[in-house]
């Protein structure tokens, strides 16, 4: 929202507009047919088609995206937001090398 020329963006890092398949893993459920629509180095939003995830679940997020030589992109993200089409995830980044597999993912794009 902007207010007087001012954006009032509460995202650290400006989410990128990409269109990228994944597959999420939650529990024992996998939804194969996902969608990246946004993307930054702190989250994303993530076409489910409708598939229900609870809020602050903790899911497995695979990129079909693969850079040189690696496999697909794999990152442990957190549900922050539902909406009937998707959902909104916080990427948890818990060492150095699955940022850096991020941003080698979001280059590739």
């Amino acid at each position: 929202m902007t207010v007087q020329g001012i954006n009032r963006e509460r995202r650290a890092t400006p989410r990128i507009p990409v269109s990228v398949g994944a597959v999420l893993y939650y529990k024992a459920l996998m939804l194969p047919e996902c969608q990246v629509s946004d993307l930054s180095l702190e989250g994303a939003f993530i076409a489910t088609s409708g598939q229900f995830l609870p809020d602050h679940a903790l899911l497995d997020l695979a990129f079909s995206v693969q850079t040189a030589g690696s496999h697909p992109q794999r990152i442990t993200v957190q549900v922050v937001r539902n909406t009937e089409t998707g959902v909104g995830v916080r990427l948890q980044h818990s060492d150095s090398r699955s940022l850096r597999n991020l941003v080698e993912t979001l280059y590739a794009v």
